[in-house]
């Protein structure tokens, strides 16, 4: 196309390409965020576990609280562990949009920790119920006595948080925490 019969020539050197490139990125990050930001407005989803088993992988203890990973007959094992309840949870949408979402309101649980022989015979249960708010958390400690005919080996500790008694409810947390110790 031309005026007067004359044509039109358009000259990009380096600084107009980088200008027109900055351009169109800035568009496109500009739609795109425009975009996500509709979709994020979708009613939040509630995390399905709202408790958490802390500080269990930290393994077991002697009476004294020190680490150890192995006892002997005629010792007592040491399993410390913490239940926290969420504060809130983050909710993502649509890429790269992501906002925290505080909760409120108590969740009621049960909390089994079981200890088994390398047989996987149960030597040790306990079990306790408790009520957590927002934020809270509830240690357990539970000392359990290796006896002196006990079986040598691994020994396994779960810790299991459920939502009522067993058999019937859910669990409030997304795993089940386990770790190991050895009896010599």
């Amino acid at each position: 196309m031309s005026f007067n019969d004359e044509d039109i020539i358009v000259t990009i050197d380096a600084k107009r390409l980088m200008a027109i490139t900055l351009l169109a990125i800035i568009t496109f990050g500009t739609l795109y965020s425009y975009i996500a930001a509709l979709f994020a407005f979708i009613g939040p989803y509630p995390g399905t576990y709202p408790l958490d088993v802390i500080d269990a992988n930290t393994g077991t203890f002697d009476t004294s609280n020190n680490p150890s990973s192995s006892f002997s007959k005629g010792s007592t094992v040491r399993v410390k562990t913490r239940v926290e309840k969420e504060t809130g949870y983050w909710n993502s949408e649509p890429p790269d949009y992501v906002n925290y979402i505080s909760v409120s309101g108590s969740t009621s649980y049960s909390v089994f920790i079981t200890i088994k022989g390398p047989s996987g015979k149960v030597v040790q249960f306990y079990t306790a119920t408790y009520t957590l708010n927002q934020g809270e958390h509830k240690d357990y400690t539970v000392d359990s006595s290796i006896s002196s005919g006990a079986t040598s080996g691994t020994y396994s500790v779960k810790i299991l948080v459920w939502s009522t008694s067993l058999p019937s409810g859910v669990s409030q947390t997304p795993t089940i925490k386990t770790m190991t110790f050895m009896v010599t």
